[in-house]
């Protein structure tokens, strides 16, 4: 069964129920069953070849949403985007768009604008709509992540993937006694749509604000009693919360963070300006999620993201994937059941393949997993091998340093340099930065550049975009 399917349940059982909440608008399930009846009609009216998938790039949360799943409901696969996505589409096999912004979209395919007419006219004395009775399909949705090099990748999770997800007591965020969830992470990617799909096929309400001032307000106005966010954007709303204190977010009753770590003074400043209970997890669109916590019960294990699940397979491996001794820092790959629904169609072939989502971490004998970076995070300066992660970590110990991210750039002889890129928020000069790490017992390594940047390239969920950061710097390097 899928979120569209339940929309329609609900739409009939409870029509009334916000579905989705906005700072200028709410949409009972009623009204979002309407809208993906009416936009399905028209999609039904384009006769686009149900073999290629469609992408959806609409601003508004609720229109976005609706549209997303009438194309689910007409036969399609879907997959949501935004603009910065767009020249993506094409080697994702995706030429068809149904979008809302000015000018050009795509080339090669349908360009098909969306507008308010696609949505059904209100009349209050109408009688109710009618549902067409059309469960999902057996249709795919296509999820864009940053992947193990940081460039935008197509994800494709199956109808029965998704299905799994909802059952799964770890994954979903709609699991407890909370009603209304701010989703924070845009809905162009796995993380925000899936916890959005978790809400509203549990008929509680999708939150959405477009600021983080009107985040806080939308959270008093409406009592809001849940967040969905990666760290940083949980960071911002704790310390926006700090500087703006006049919000009343006791409504709050538990945060779910994803996508990273949280180290301990994040953990403090997140209880003490949100809520109490924070749920960790980690998780991927292509196997789901693999470990998850409260943190109260990991908070003291440097770099723990959670207990793994019972039908989890998780191993901590060298390069040449043998396996490594218990508390052993190695590559992660995992296999999970939503791992292999998703490859249900090469299943017999090579479908029990492992899944190396590109971290490295250890695993302990209580199957507690701990991310300690990134694979692709490894600078290799001439033979010494350098933690971009680690560099990270010891650079935000300097109350001089607001951000930082480290980098291997490649020079003239082919040989990778490390560069590092620093947000200040006090006096501090490169050489200085130098200094620290080349005398700090953990790194005793010093960067060949160091620069001091206005900010720091990152992605909708905060995590720092290193192609775009190596581009960023190259540029300072060359108007030096």
């Amino acid at each position: 069964m899928h979120a569209v399917d339940m929309i329609y349940y609900w739409a009939r059982a409870v029509p009334h129920r916000p579905a989705i909440i906005q700072s200028e608008m709410v949409t009972t399930f009623q009204g979002l069953a309407d809208a993906i009846q009416s936009i399905g009609e028209r999609i039904d009216r384009l006769n686009l070849n149900r073999r290629e998938p469609v992408a959806v790039s609409i601003a508004n949360p609720s229109f976005m949403l609706a549209t997303a799943f009438a194309v689910l409901q007409s036969g399609y696969s879907v997959a949501p985007v935004n603009p910065p996505l767009y020249p993506y589409l094409s080697g994702a096999g995706i030429r068809n768009l149904i979008y809302d912004t000015e000018g050009l979209a795509t080339t090669g395919g349908r360009n098909i604008r969306f507008d308010m007419s696609w949505l059904p006219v209100s009349n209050s004395g109408a009688p109710r709509m009618l549902y067409r009775h059309r469960p999902v399909g057996d249709v795919n949705t296509i999820l864009f992540t940053s992947g193990t090099t940081g460039l935008p990748k197509a994800g494709v999770v199956t109808k029965a993937a998704l299905a799994h997800r909802f059952r799964d007591p770890l994954a979903s965020c709609a699991n407890g006694d909370h009603q209304k969830a701010l989703i924070v992470p845009g809905l162009a990617g796995g993380f925000g749509f899936n916890r959005a799909c978790e809400m509203l096929f549990a008929g509680k309400a999708a939150c959405f604000a477009p600021s983080g001032e009107a985040s806080l307000s939308l959270i008093e106005l409406f009592r809001v009693d849940a967040i969905v966010a990666s760290p940083q954007q949980a960071m911002a709303l704790a310390e926006l919360q700090e500087s703006k204190p006049g919000y009343s977010l006791s409504s709050l009753k538990t945060l779910r963070v994803g996508g990273a770590v949280i180290p301990p003074a994040m953990g403090r400043k997140l209880r003490s300006q949100l809520c109490r209970e924070i749920i960790l997890s980690y998780a991927s669109t292509e196997a789901g999620t693999a470990a998850r916590a409260h943190y109260d019960a990991i908070e003291d294990i440097p770099n723990a993201v959670g207990f793994l699940g019972p039908d989890v397979e998780l191993e901590i491996v060298d390069e040449a994937g043998a396996v490594l001794p218990t508390g052993s820092e190695g590559l992660i790959r995992l296999r999970t059941p939503q791992l292999r629904l998703n490859r249900r169609q090469d299943e017999t072939e090579n479908g029990d393949r492992w899944f190396y989502p590109g971290d490295i971490g250890t695993l302990n004998d209580d199957r507690i997993l701990c991310v300690t970076g990134r694979s692709g995070d490894v600078i290799n300066c001439g033979g010494v091998k350098i933690s971009a992660t680690k560099i990270e970590e010891v650079l935000q110990s300097l109350p001089a340093v607001k951000e930082a991210a480290a980098c291997g750039v490649m020079d003239q002889s082919g040989l990778e340099r490390l560069w590092i890129a620093i947000v200040a928020q006090g006096p501090l000069n490169g050489e200085e930065v130098k200094r620290f790490l080349t005398e700090h017992k953990e790194v005793r390594f010093a960067p060949s550049e160091v620069f001091i940047v206005d900010q720091i390239p990152r992605g909708d969920l905060g995590k720092v975009q290193k192609y775009r950061l190596k581009e960023q710097l190259l540029a300072l390097k060359r108007g030096a």
